[in-house]
């Protein structure tokens, strides 16, 4: 169990704005892990991050890609992995979320949409491998069994039981529709290559998607990421050890965030996706994360709650800190209404770079995605992009 190299623990954040930057193209997102070669491997959903797809960075469609960033957070370089399955156009609509490298083995979670354009809850998700640094990719089936994706390869948008690792399974009513658990997901980061995981396990992160605010976690042994049923499920805790059961359907939320803001608005289903990092310097995980208010009334209806134009206010913020993965998670910051330089903000989906933290682990990098109107009002333009800040923790 990892314990504090200090006495303290977080209390509060500063944000430097001062140190606020954005990249100049398209996407959101922006789950990120920390490769064996010292790249970090970022995935991004609708957009072009280097603009040289046909169309440049106007071209949006509704897909995910992956792109390797090389440098430190004052300068890095950005790559496309080319080899990635191309999921754009309207017969796919699939969304990257979690991604993982481990021993040298990339795996990339990518979520598909029940229609074909963006819209929720998700149905499942399709687990995606590469052994060779993000070149080539296979396609992992709930069974373990993988087979090679060529970028272009027909195969790619498959949604059937067979090619999916979870499709519709095992959920459970908002009010009247429901949603499933673990299809959307992000993995404990634990430094490079998962160098500084305490044990052999993996962990998963996902929000129960009809009560979003309610986060489920799950591990798996490293070498068995792949097998559906070697998946086990926080269930509690007995004498203050955790509970790990192989039937999901006895889930209990590690974690409970709030449904609503202090002022009544309710959160949509596209909320509270975590982002757990592992921070050597204090010897703690922190995680940030936050809320997606719902569309339209903002109320906790089925209509509000899965309403695919949900970004009405700026959402939420929130950092928690831990000595294990699986917490108990303590709350050090909140705010219900978060912006970054500007009033007119749309935040949403926080995340924190693996690699870019201090040696004594009180500076790290905050990663986030603004869906900002432009000047006539069209959503998700203005600072639509890759945005960070450096952040102190005190």
């Amino acid at each position: 169990m990892p314990t504090p190299n200090t006495p303290s623990v977080p209390e509060g954040i500063t944000l430097h704005t001062d140190t606020l930057y954005r990249s100049a193209e398209y996407g959101d997102n922006w789950c990120i892990t920390w490769a064996d070669d010292d790249s970090q491997i970022t995935s991004m959903d609708d957009g072009d991050w280097l603009g040289s797809r046909a169309g440049g960075e106007n071209r949006r469609g509704f897909h995910n890609r992956l792109y390797r960033i090389i440098g430190d957070a004052r300068d890095f370089e950005r790559q496309e992995l080319t080899g990635y399955p191309d999921f754009s156009g309207p017969e796919g609509s699939w969304f990257g979320y979690g991604i993982i490298c481990v021993d040298g083995v990339v795996y990339s979670a990518a979520s598909r949409t029940p229609g074909d354009a963006w819209s929720g809850p998700f149905r499942g998700i399709k687990l995606l491998k590469s052994a060779d640094g993000g070149q080539s990719w296979s396609r992992v089936d709930r069974h373990g069994a993988e087979r090679r994706l060529a970028a272009d390869d027909e195969a790619r948008n498959l949604d059937t039981a067979e090619e999916m690792f979870s499709l519709e399974e095992f959920g459970r009513p908002h009010l009247q529709q429901s949603a499933y658990p673990f299809s959307f997901v992000d993995f404990v980061q634990h430094g490079q290559n998962n160098g500084l995981a305490p044990d052999d396990y993996i962990y998963v992160y996902g929000p129960e998607g009809a009560h979003a605010h309610e986060l489920l976690l799950a591990r798996v042994e490293k070498s068995q990421l792949g097998e559906r049923d070697k998946w086990r499920y926080w269930s509690g805790e007995d004498a203050g050890r955790p509970v790990w059961s192989p039937d999901i359907e006895q889930r209990r939320p590690v974690h409970v965030f709030p449904d609503r803001s202090a002022g009544g608005d309710f959160f949509g289903w596209y909320s509270w996706l975590p982002s757990v990092v592992f921070n050597p310097g204090l010897g703690l995980y922190i995680m940030v994360n936050g809320g997606t208010y719902a569309g339209r009334g903002l109320t906790s209806s089925d209509e509000d709650y899965y309403d695919k134009w949900m970004h009405t206010k700026t959402g939420s913020l929130g950092f928690w800190y831990a000595e294990n993965p699986w917490g108990p998670w303590q709350q050090f910051y909140y705010t219900d209404y978060w912006t970054a330089d500007d009033p007119g903000n749309l935040t949403y989906q926080p995340k924190l770079s693996p690699k870019w933290i201090s040696e004594d682990g009180r500076e790290m990098v905050l990663i986030w995605s603004d869906a900002m109107k432009d000047d006539e009002g069209k959503s998700h333009t203005v600072n639509y992009k890759w945005n960070q800040m450096a952040i102190s923790l005190h």
